[in-house]
């Protein structure tokens, strides 16, 4: 009950953010908002029979548990390279699990025509010649790039490595700040959680020492009330009348006939 009506803020709070567009995905969760935790100051969690407990009693929910559809109500992304012909085609050859159609290097290779068709087929040595083209223009790229590296690749290595390094700066200063705002955070969430934590246990106390008194009230009550009796008793027994300074007392002449009423009820039963 403490931990409810100290936590009854941030419920609320999280219950308005769940009605609000664009809630928190957990917040679609049944009775979310009667899950709450202090884990600065709940360090029972830890011990070894508390989390055995808790285990068990997560085997039990989940052995019950039904599945559903936490996505359901976002919109599904849109993915439109997944869509193109090329990928669907790719979706479907792994559906059908047909083998990957893998690169021919026969097409690559150079092969020169014989027999009779090295001197009636005029096609086979357009494809030899188309073939060897393409292996001097990939030889002389080679060659291009080579050259280019021998000439430049030490140059552009030194500016490549001075745009990561920036980059790494850029990154490693980002990282910095997220980690900042994480410490902010969680030191935050630990003062509340402290403060949270000492009002429990200042309301507990109060609530202990309010059941004491009221246990040490209701005591010394019941003495009075005890001592109240027999005073009227004595008082009736001796005569005395004291209806002006107890009004509730019982007057001498009722009790004689409370008595013998009493007596007579007593022979009627014999």
């Amino acid at each position: 009950t403490v931990i409810s009506f100290c936590c009854a803020g941030s419920s609320r709070q999280r219950a308005s953010m769940a009605e609000a567009p664009g809630g928190l995905l957990f917040m679609e969760n049944e009775h979310y908002a009667l899950v709450d935790a202090l884990p600065y100051i709940d360090t029972q969690l830890g011990a070894a029979e508390v989390a055995s407990q808790v285990k068990a009693l997560i085997e039990e929910e989940m052995a019950v548990f039904e599945p559903r559809d936490y996505l359901a109500s976002l919109p599904a992304p849109e993915l439109p390279f997944l869509e193109s012909p090329a990928m669907q085609e790719e979706f479907g050859r792994v559906s059908m699990r047909a083998p990957l159609a893998a690169i021919d290097p026969k097409r690559y290779e150079a092969q020169v025509p014989e027999g009779d068709a090295a001197e009636e087929d005029d096609a086979a040595w357009k494809d030899a010649f188309a073939v060897t083209s393409r292996q001097l223009e990939y030889n002389r790229l080679r060659s291009l790039n080579l050259e280019l590296l021998e000439q430049w690749g030490k140059k552009a290595w030194v500016a490549h490595s001075l745009l990561i390094r920036g980059a790494e700066r850029v990154l490693a200063n980002e990282a910095g700040d997220l980690r900042a705002q994480r410490e902010e955070v969680n030191k935050k969430r630990k003062l509340d959680q402290v403060e949270c934590g000492n009002n429990i246990r200042k309301l507990t106390r109060e609530l202990v020492q309010y059941q004491q008194d009221n246990q040490e009230v209701q005591g010394a009550v019941r003495e009075l009330e005890a001592e109240v009796k027999r005073l009227r008793t004595a008082a009736s027994e001796r005569g005395v009348n004291i209806a002006d300074i107890d009004p509730d007392a019982v007057k001498p002449e009722a009790a004689e006939e409370e008595e013998e009423d009493e007596k007579a009820e007593e022979k009627e039963d014999d």
